[in-house]
């Protein structure tokens, strides 16, 4: 497995221990630097190889922003920083996310799903993924599973969880639909009841008030019908 190796670059020791346990829940990442300022990173970046970087913006000597603009060639770039008023000249920078402190693991899992969107050339196993599918990360127990797209055959709402049922088995995830339906492609996947999201393409007919997937019915709901028949062109 080729791991997405990892620099970390933050002045306060603790914001690096946070940043290091959230990613230790990614399989697919590896820290292969930490450092409190950004001269002895870019020192560091000069000799090694590095897919991305997490940097803090407001720093002694040189800021998160100064350090990006002083790259010719840099990785790709998560900022983590506590103040909002950097976000647009960060996004003119075309990072890949901009996390605000405190930073959960579940905004932390959304950020690592945006960097494997943008660079699928690097690949995982961990949830039976290629480098070419199309993922998801999903928060399941105490660990985060990287799914493709094409598996999955529709999530369920129970509680204050999410039902993920897949090909072969299935996932139950800490997720509210609405949080799902950001994190889904909206030209892939349509919420056709408060209970469930179906992927459009697995959807074979339409028949009344439900809606079939093969030999698996389902309701759609009085307020998503217009959308749901928009999507297909009925």
């Amino acid at each position: 497995m080729q791991k997405v190796k990892c620099l970390l670059l933050d002045d306060e020791p603790i914001a690096i221990r946070i940043i290091e346990r959230h990613l230790e829940n990614f399989p697919e990442i590896e820290v292969v630097g930490c450092f409190h300022s950004a001269p002895p990173a870019m020192s560091f970046l000069r000799g090694n190889e590095v897919d991305l970087i997490f940097s803090d913006i407001e720093m002694p000597q040189i800021n998160g922003l100064q350090f990006l603009k002083s790259l010719q060639n840099p990785p790709a770039l998560i900022f983590t920083t506590a103040y909002r008023n950097y976000a647009v000249e960060a996004f003119d920078l075309d990072v890949v996310d901009y996390l605000m402190k405190p930073i959960s693991l579940e905004r932390m899992a959304r950020a690592v799903n945006r960097y494997h969107d943008r660079y699928r050339e690097n690949g995982f196993t961990e949830g039976s993924c290629s480098p070419s599918e199309e993922v998801i990360n999903l928060k399941v127990d105490k660990k985060i599973v990287r799914l493709s797209l094409h598996k999955i055959k529709y999530f369920e709402s129970f509680g204050d969880y999410a039902i993920c049922r897949c090909d072969d088995t299935k996932y139950i995830s800490r997720e509210t639909m609405s949080h799902l339906m950001e994190l889904l492609p909206s030209d892939r996947f349509i919420r056709i009841h408060r209970q469930f999201i179906v992927p459009i393409g697995k959807i074979e007919s339409i028949s009344g008030n439900t809606l079939s997937l093969g030999d698996i019915a389902l309701p759609i709901g009085r307020s998503y019908r217009k959308e749901l028949k928009e999507k297909i062109n009925l």
